[in-house]
This record gives C-alpha cells, sequence and structure tokens, in this order.
C-alpha cells in the first residue's frame, strides 16, 4: 500500500465517494454462514509482501517462520515503491522532487538494502516461488523486459508479475498520467492534477486513468511477453484491481470502469488481476470512534460478496484471468490490531474466506514496518513482523490457517449454527480433514454445529484472545473426537479452533516366512518379524520409524524396545530373541503424526520349556553301617542355572541339606556320606530361563 493514501483521501475530502472512509462498519452484524462448493487452491496460497527497502537479516532470520507457516510466495516491490524502484540499479527515487525516469540518474536517488538477487535467492531457499510488481509509475516497458530476461535466469525466476502498484489511485506516481492519450501534465501524487478531482465526475477521472494505464501498460505487457518467449517461456501478467467504495481502505468511483477498460482492452496479455484488500481507513486503535474489534473479525464475511462481483466483471471482460490479493490487511494506516488477539482472527479469517471464494494466493501487507523495532508490539502497525523479525498475532493467523490453506488442497466454508460463528474445511492431498472454527463474538462464547467430515481422533490446535502469553502467541494443543465435535464445540470469545481429523493407518506383524498368526520356538532361537506400515491406505514411504516392543502375554510392561524403519514398500523386519520359556507378545506401534493416526498390532510368540537332564548317583546301593558312599549329582546341561543342591534324609527323619553348589565341567557335584541306617538321596536343580526344574532321588539301605 501507498504510504501517502491517507494525504490523498484529505485532498479529496470534499469529492469523496459514498461509504469510502469506514463502508464495512455494518460487519459487526453477523450473518449466518453458508456451505460453498469446494475450492482447489493453487500450489501457493499463502504469500507476504516484502519491499526493497527490508533489513536483508531480518528476512534470513525469519525464513524458518515463514516455511513454518506455508508462505510459500513472497511479493517483491514494496507498496508504493515498487512504482518508484529501478531494479537493476537497485535505486529508489522517493527523494526526488521529480517522480519520472529520469530521476534514476540523480543524485536524490537512493539505494535499497534488499536487491531482487539477494530476495530471490532467500525465496528459493524455502522453496516459495516470487511475485514481482514492476515499475510502472516512474518506468520504462523496457526495464520491466529486461526483468523478465533476468528472471529467466536460474535462482531469480519469477512466477507472477503485476504492472504498477495501485495505477487507479491518485497517491500513486503514475508518470504515464503526464503522457499521451491523457496529457495531465499537472498531475503530482497527492497534491495536484488529479483526474477525479479536474474531471466533471470522479467516474470521468477513473476511465480516464483507465484509458492512460491500458494504453501505456500495453507496451509493458508485449515486451515482457516477447522477452519471455524469445527464451521458449511464458509470462504470467498481471495488473491492479479497482474495489468499489464499499472497501473502505482500498475502494475508488467508478471501479467498473477501471477494472473494464483494461481487462477489455488489454485481455490478450492479462493472465490475473492483483486485488489490495483493506476493508478500513482508520489509523488507532480500535473501538471508540473507529470500528470496534468485533466489526473488524467479522469484516472478512464480506469477502464472498466482493469475490462476486469481481468474478462477474472478469467473466464478461477476461474470463480466464484469475484472482490474486497482492495485498491485505485491516487498514492502509497503522492500528493496534497487529498487536492483538484480534489480528489472529481477522488474518485466519482474511486468507480463508478469500482462498475458499477462490483466490490463488494471499498476500499479507506488510513483512515489516518499522514501527516496533525490538521484540515487543507496543506502537501502532500493519506489519506480520517486528523489525527485528519476532511475529506479530497475524502471522499467528496465518500459521492457524495454514493448516487448511496448504497447495492443491480442496477448500471450502461451511453454513453453522451461529452466526457468529466462521467455519472453513479443508480436505488436503492426502486425504486429511482439516477444519477451522472461528468465533468472532470478542463478548461471549459461542456454541456452534457444523456438518464436517472429521473422523475419528481429531487433533486439535486453539487460539483464544482470553488464554494467551505476553505475546499473544499462544496456541494450545489437544486432542478431541469427531462425534464430540458433530454434538457441538463451545468456542471462548474472539478464538480460533482448528480440528484435524487423523488420516488412517494400519501396521501388520508376523514371523518372516510364514503366514500363520504366532509362532512356537525352542529357547535361544532368534525370532525374526516383518511388518508392513501404511498410510491411508498407501505404503508408507521410506524411513517412517516403527517401534516394536516385547511384552510378556498379559502384562503392558515393555521388556524390550526394537526400532526400525520402514522400507520404500512400508515394509519392516526386526529380529529378537526372547530371554526364555513363556508367552510373548511382540507388538508392532506407530506412533502417528498429527496427519496420520496411531496404528498397532501384535503377534504372539510361545518358547517352550527344556526339561533338563538330571541324575543321582551313589558308589553303593547297600552298605554296612558305618561305612561311607559317594553320592554324585550331574546335570545333562544348563543355560543360566548351574548349580544344584543335594539333600539326605534317614529313613525316621528330617531331609537336610548336605551340599549347594556349582557343577563342575562335567556337571557333576558330589558328597561322602557315612551311611547308619537307610537313607535317601535327593538332588534338586531350580531351573533358570531355559529349563524347568527338576529332582532325582536314589536310596541307600544299612
Amino acid at each position: 500500500m501507498c504510504a501517502g493514501v491517507g494525504a490523498a483521501l484529505v485532498v479529496l475530502a470534499g469529492a469523496a465517494w459514498p461509504g469510502a472512509a469506514g463502508a464495512v462498519s455494518s460487519a459487526s452484524t453477523a450473518t449466518p454462514s453458508s456451505t460453498t462448493a469446494a475450492v482447489k487452491l493453487s500450489a501457493t496460497p499463502l504469500g507476504l509482501d516484502i519491499a526493497p527497502w527490508i533489513n536483508p537479516t531480518t528476512l534470513s532470520d525469519i525464513l524458518p517462520l515463514l516455511k513454518a507457516a506455508g508462505i510459500n510466495q513472497l511479493h517483491y516491490g514494496g507498496g508504493g515503491t515498487a512504482d518508484q524502484y529501478d531494479w537493476e540499479n537497485d535505486l529508489v527515487i522517493n527523494d526526488c522532487a521529480d517522480q519520472a525516469p529520469t530521476s534514476f540518474a540523480l543524485t536524490c536517488a537512493n539505494s535499497d538494502p534488499l536487491d531482487f538477487t539477494d530476495f530471490s535467492a532467500d525465496a528459493r531457499s524455502i522453496g516459495a516461488q516470487t511475485f514481482a510488481t514492476a515499475n510502472y509509475g516512474t518506468g520504462e516497458p523496457g526495464w520491466a523486459a529486461d526483468w523478465v530476461k533476468q528472471s529467466l535466469t536460474a535462482g531469480d525466476q519469477v512466477a507472477q508479475w503485476s504492472i504498477g502498484n495501485e495505477s487507479y489511485g491518485c497517491w500513486e506516481d503514475d508518470w504515464w498520467l503526464t503522457q499521451a492519450p491523457l496529457d495531465d501534465t499537472d498531475y503530482v501524487p497527492n497534491q495536484t492534477g488529479c483526474p477525479w478531482a479536474t474531471e466533471a465526475t470522479q467516474a470521468d477521472g477513473v476511465t480516464s486513468m483507465a484509458q492512460s494505464y491500458a494504453a501505456n501498460a500495453l507496451p509493458y505487457m508485449e515486451q515482457m511477453t516477447e522477452a519471455a518467449q524469445t527464451a521458449g517461456q511464458t509470462v504470467d501478467i498481471g495488473i491492479p484491481w479497482a474495489f468499489d467504495g464499499t472497501v473502505g481502505g482500498a475502494g475508488v468511483p467508478d471501479n467498473t470502469s477501471w477494472d473494464s477498460t483494461i481487462l477489455s482492452d488489454d485481455a490478450q496479455y492479462i493472465d490475473f488481476v492483483e486485488a489490495h484488500w483493506y476493508p478500513y481507513s482508520f489509523g488507532g486503535d480500535t473501538g471508540g470512534a473507529n470500528p470496534t474489534a468485533q466489526a473488524v473479525i467479522q469484516s472478512v464475511q464480506t469477502i464472498p460478496n466482493q469475490y462476486a462481483k469481481m468474478a462477474a466483471i472478469i467473466s464478461k471482460s477476461d474470463p480466464k484471468a484469475t484472482v490474486t490479493i497482492g495485498e491485505t490487511g485491516v487498514s492502509y494506516l497503522a492500528t493496534n490490531v497487529p498487536c492483538t488477539p484480534t489480528g489472529a482472527l481477522f488474518s485466519a479469517g482474511d486468507v480463508l474466506e478469500w482462498l475458499s471464494s477462490g483466490a490463488k494466493t494471499v498476500d499479507w501487507w506488510p513483512m515489516d514496518t518499522g514501527a516496533n523495532l525490538g521484540s515487543a508490539c507496543t506502537n501502532l502497525e500493519e506489519a506480520m513482523f517486528t523489525s527485528n523479525g519476532t511475529p506479530d498475532t497475524v502471522y499467528d493467523g496465518y500459521l492457524l490457517a495454514s493448516q487448511l490453506a496448504q497447495p492443491n488442497a480442496e477448500l471450502s466454508s461451511l453454513a453453522t449454527s451461529n452466526g457468529n460463528v466462521l467455519a472453513f474445511q479443508s480436505v488436503l492431498p492426502d486425504g486429511q480433514t482439516v477444519v477451522a472454527l472461528i468465533n468472532t463474538n470478542t463478548g461471549s462464547s459461542e456454541k456452534v454445529t457444523a456438518g464436517t467430515s472429521l473422523t475419528g481422533t481429531v487433533s486439535t490446535e486453539s487460539y483464544s484472545a482470553g488464554d494467551q502469553n505476553a505475546s499473544n502467541s499462544l496456541i494450545v494443543d489437544g486432542t478431541t473426537t469427531a462425534s464430540a465435535v458433530a454434538g457441538g464445540v463451545t468456542l471462548p470469545a474472539e478464538s480460533i479452533l482448528v480440528l484435524k481429523s487423523h488420516t488412517p493407518s494400519k501396521i501388520t506383524l508376523g514371523a518372516t516366512g510364514t503366514t500363520a498368526t504366532s509362532e512356537t520356538v525352542k529357547p535361544g532361537t532368534a525370532v525374526t518379524l516383518t511388518g508392513k506400515l501404511t498410510l491411508n491406505g498407501v505404503a508408507a514411504p521410506a524411513g517412517v520409524a516403527v517401534k516394536v516392543y516385547r511384552r510378556v502375554s498379559g502384562s503392558s510392561v515393555n521388556s524390550a524396545t526394537l526400532t526400525a524403519t520402514t522400507s520404500a514398500t512400508g515394509a519392516f523386519t526386526v529380529t529378537n530373541t526372547p530371554p526364555g520359556y513363556g508367552n510373548y507378545s511382540y507388538v508392532a506401534d506407530y506412533a502417528g503424526t498429527s496427519v496420520y493416526a496411531t496404528a498397532t498390532s501384535s503377534y504372539p510368540v510361545h518358547v517352550t520349556a527344556l526339561k533338563p537332564t538330571l541324575k543321582l548317583t551313589v558308589s553303593a546301593k547297600t552298605v554296612k553301617p558305618g561305612k561311607t558312599v559317594t553320592v554324585t549329582a550331574t546335570l545333562g546341561a544348563w543355560h543360566a542355572n548351574r548349580t544344584l543342591t543335594i539333600y539326605a534324609q534317614i529313613q525316621g527323619g528330617g531331609k537336610k541339606m548336605m551340599k549347594r553348589a556349582t557343577v563342575n565341567s562335567k556337571g557333576q557335584i558330589s558328597i561322602v556320606y557315612t551311611i547308619r541306617v537307610n537313607t535317601t538321596f535327593t538332588v534338586t536343580f531350580a531351573g533358570d530361563v531355559w529349563y524347568t526344574p527338576a529332582s532325582a532321588t536314589v536310596i541307600v539301605k544299612a
């Protein structure tokens, strides 16, 4: 947006059109919503305006935040600066007295910090495309054509081009108004010669400006197209769109004349229209003489009607043209909204209303204005970030909206039971359903029902003005169920709730090389298990982590944890040796994500117990009283326990332990015992994790 808009309105105050200063104040009265047909979103639904005067270091610092919020279009130009900027030499002439192409050669021309090549590198680093505004106001067609040539080099690609910023307004630099066909040599932005004031009517003035633009922008379009075609490429060209007076901060009188004239005259080259939507024209805090916070939030409900009016004009004049919202915000003047929770609700509603209506991309204006230099947003603001890269609340709105506004998703608005609640549903390319509910009532909670496609377990992200941290950036995660949502949701005052239905997932587990539903093995045998993970009916990609737990059957305690990753077919394999005989359950577990549901599957394994060979021998089975015998115990095999115990029990007496010891290399222990009367000897083996307990006896008679 041009910084001089307010001055223009002062000059034209005596000739203002009806409703221009606060046209959407009536939006504070909410109306029931209705379900719309799903719109397939473009590859770049969310964008941000980044001007040449932005600090390059700050931009580099916030790139991870932009990526996290799904912002994948960066708009280069800088509002009114776009019509004062020479991209090739990185010069701006806003300090020059004469706003004309010749001023770029004067000493009043200054350089800006962020040149196009550096900007492009930043955009590419997060996978974002570039939208650039060519200098129409003080530029020349050849400059724009040269920029197109430059953009065809690796790293500098531009996906969309607009010609001029807000060329329909008398606040905008427009050297071409002084040339044919209008020849308005008195034109000075915000000062004199505005055709709105000099013509018989404002509408006549807008028509004259449209004719001037159509004639002088045409060489831009022709030369830009030729530059691309020479290199075997195409170019996507857009023109400024003018709203009517119902858009308080961006409307012009007789906008239809502007829009229809240009679309009709230059339709051959026009691929899209670039609209700047600011529902208000106030500065300062909400409330009092200004619109309330609730009115600001509810102003987004006027968007579907605005889009319908745009579509009606476009369909008549240039049906192939799409809509890009190249700038948006509450007002073209600074307000307190980006510093308060209202900013999050407004920006989320702004994005979702425009995209569900059919817009290709929505770019917030701007990244930074310099109004707040530190981390705190305390001064009146328009931007998404402070100057040190701290997000303002409008970023949180984009972050929440990005859960729905993803490339190629199918987005629609939903009918609700409550006119104060906005509802949107998005079906993402992977099949996941995401719903957003926005309570626009800033004074009280609202209960709402809406027909959604949510199923099963649902994860939630909530943002509430009444439950915020110092920076108003608190988003709380949680879970619920689709059935609970269907029964009605109570939303706190001034809040957003995003609900995500977890996409189904399935995991299987079994023994390698068999289709049996269980397995029986001997102790010490390694068990190899194979499984498969599918996500939304499709094999999981390579590298997805899966855990396999070993548990004793009937227990929930994990006695071993195995980690595996899927192959390209979703398959995974683990090998484990059960520690001993018994019944085990191997449980495969996929932890799930914010997109995919958790999944588990179990496979039983029975480990048979081994019976030990235990013998007890004596040197003689009959001896005279007073003679000795040697008693020898032999353990045939063992795993961990090598201990045997020998007992002696005389006739009529109790059993007494004679020796407990570890067997020797032959598996034996022995004792020498003096026989007095008949004596029974017993050897016991307590067993171990492989072998069962065992015992053996022998009697020596006296």
